[in-house]
């Protein structure tokens, strides 16, 4: 397991420690993927909590990890007393956030989630200060992750499962793959001002170069990627082939999603495909509904990395795009 911490700053969310299974050297490349993916989950997740007493400590996850197919991430929520926090409205508290990274086998294993949050949940119950969210408490975390890995399999393939993430972390990066990739997050004009809050929300929480907002075609620059969020209405065939990653929001409730199957097949690329749908509140209309679409997608999906997602409200709608977000970012 890696642990990184954030913590909310004056300036926001910041990277405060990484902690692994064993003594491993992180370079600011490494650092830095961390840094985008547990920010962006930082603020996705905290964003819209309106008062302190809002706050819970939860476990959520697992998410996909923006940089490894081969690794999910955990996230859990805490608020601890923080006298170095200036903002008066904080009433000298910080809301922190722990990163961990685990092998993708990890998460499948039967009872291991539920081990893990009642782990996390007994060690924070004593934990009153920022202080003590110290290296020496996150490296007892670890430790019991790797005796909850024990128990739920064996000493040889927990030893394996480390094994992977060191030589993961070890491995040196091929920057020339993670240059000028382009993602978009296609929607109809409807879901203009979720969208719209939805980019507010992405500028708190990306390391981003440059953005631009405008209601046909917004977007948001790193150093490697281009993030675009389209009316359905603007894009343009040479748009889409440039496309590593579609994102589709899609209102099952209304029917008006044809575009999606006429852009598909079109396409000459073989980019990653998501949808994120809204359901009509009624389950048996919205099974129905969403058979249909489903259907009419699945020839036109063939062979392409695919990922779905369905929401219900707001708050949910962040996690589910966090989720897209993070998957299409998942190398090939």
């Amino acid at each position: 397991m890696l642990i990184c911490l954030f913590k909310l700053e004056d300036i926001g969310p910041t990277l405060s420690k990484m902690i692994a299974d064993q003594d491993v050297h992180f370079d600011e490349t490494t650092v830095d993927k961390f840094r985008f993916s547990g920010t962006m989950t930082y603020s996705l997740i905290f964003q819209g909590m309106v008062a302190l007493d809002d706050m819970t400590s939860e476990l959520y996850g697992p998410f996909p990890f923006a940089f490894s197919s081969g690794f999910v991430q955990y996230a859990y929520s805490f608020m601890v007393d923080d006298k170095t926090v200036q903002d008066k409205r904080m009433k000298h508290k910080t809301i922190g956030l722990l990163l961990m990274l685990v092998p993708e086998m990890v998460s499948k294993i039967d009872d291991f989630r539920e081990e893990l949050a009642k782990s996390l949940v007994y060690r924070f119950m004593k934990i009153y200060e920022i202080e003590q969210v110290s290296t020496n408490f996150l490296t007892d975390i670890i430790k019991e992750y790797n005796s909850i890995i024990k128990r739920l399999l064996n000493q040889k393939q927990a030893e394996q499962l480390s094994g992977q993430l060191i030589t993961f972390l070890q491995k040196k990066p091929d920057t020339s793959k993670e240059k000028g990739l382009n993602y978009s997050v296609i929607y109809p004009m409807e879901y203009t001002e979720l969208v719209r809050n939805y980019f507010a929300t992405l500028l708190s929480s990306l390391p981003y170069e440059e953005s631009v907002y405008k209601v046909e075609e917004a977007y948001i620059k790193t150093s490697t990627t281009k993030l675009t969020l389209v009316t359905n209405t603007s894009i343009t065939k040479e748009f889409i082939e440039k496309q590593k990653a579609l994102i589709f929001l899609v209102n099952i409730d209304t029917g008006e999603y044809k575009y999606i199957y006429d852009l598909l097949s079109d396409l000459e690329s073989s980019p990653r495909v998501a949808t994120i749908m809204s359901l009509p509140e009624n389950l048996e209309d919205a099974s129905k509904k969403y058979a249909d679409f489903f259907v009419g997608l699945q020839e036109k999906i063939h062979g392409l990395p695919y990922f779905s997602a369905s929401y219900t409200g707001v708050s949910e709608f962040k996690s589910k795009m966090l989720e897209a977000l993070l998957w299409a970012l998942t190398p090939d």
